[in-house]
């Protein structure tokens, strides 16, 4: 895996390339452009109990960190409206160009991924961020199959950059990001759109694909788990969450015009922890 370091901390930096198993290649999206292309918006709403925000405690370094915070696994805004989903068209063949960035940030600041859920394109590098004074420890896990881990680094001071390239993360998928660095509530996702037409909704829950050539989709919803089980294995052990929330809609898109799609987000029954 080729890892470029903005700061020479070798001694302190630590890195597993992971020998996970990747996700078959995908039917290769295609860019051409589209003309009177649709529109698919709508919201993701939480529809049962618990509403509002879940609160985690802080259990070290709470000088940066802080005592008590909102959980990012369930935000929700206006009319319940779910915070962090991701909504796409699956297995879209062509339509609108990508955009060219070329790569996706994922920063730790006062001890919390941001973004909580990060979209990559299949090429981008992801560049890693710390910006607090502290020591962070990056471990990302392929969600694919079994969390095997796809790589592990120590960022031990505000200012450290990695940066790992798309070709490394070719055939995963998805990663769940957590630190081992004694911050076992950090958690972040990292997605890689296959195609352009992603998306991750807002603080009220809305999302909006724009430039949908017309036709007839599979349009899905994904939202993490909400309930951790045990989020203190150790280091080195992800941690145990339910299921993710999974939805899936048939759509029609028409030429030039603005379809709306909910989703109804019903949280499961907690189960207790062994």
């Amino acid at each position: 895996m080729n890892i470029t370091w903005h700061k020479s901390f070798l001694a302190l930096a630590v890195l597993f390339a992971a020998a996970c198993d990747r996700a078959p290649a995908q039917a290769r999206y295609t860019g051409t452009g589209v003309e009177h292309g649709g529109t698919v918006k709508g919201s993701v709403r939480l529809t049962s109990l618990p509403s509002g925000e879940t609160f985690e405690r802080m259990t070290k370094d709470e000088a940066v960190c802080g005592k008590r915070k909102p959980s990012p696994r369930l935000l929700t805004g206006a009319n319940n409206g779910v915070r962090f989903a991701v909504v796409w068209i699956d297995q879209i063949p062509r339509g609108k160009k990508e955009s060219t960035s070329g790569f996706a940030t994922l920063t730790q600041k006062k001890c919390e991924y941001a973004p909580h859920v990060l979209l990559i394109r299949p090429n981008d590098e992801l560049e890693i961020v710390n910006e607090d004074p502290i020591l962070h420890n990056v471990h990302s896990y392929n969600m694919n199959k079994n969390l095997c881990s796809v790589f592990n680094i120590a960022q031990p001071v505000r200012g450290y950059h990695t940066r790992v390239r798309g070709a490394d993360l070719a055939g995963i998928n998805a990663m769940m990001t957590t630190c081992d660095a004694g911050h076992p509530w950090m958690s972040a996702y990292v997605i890689r759109a296959s195609s352009p037409y992603y998306a991750v909704t807002d603080a009220d829950g809305r999302f909006q694909l724009g430039d949908v050539p017309p036709g007839t989709y599979t349009l899905k919803m994904w939202h993490e788990g909400v309930c951790v089980r045990n989020s203190t294995g150790g280091a080195g052990t992800p941690p145990v969450v339910e299921e993710p929330y999974v939805e899936s809609r048939q759509i029609t898109v028409r030429p030039d015009e603005t379809l709306s799609v909910e989703f109804d987000l019903s949280l499961r029954p907690p189960v207790a922890s062994n």
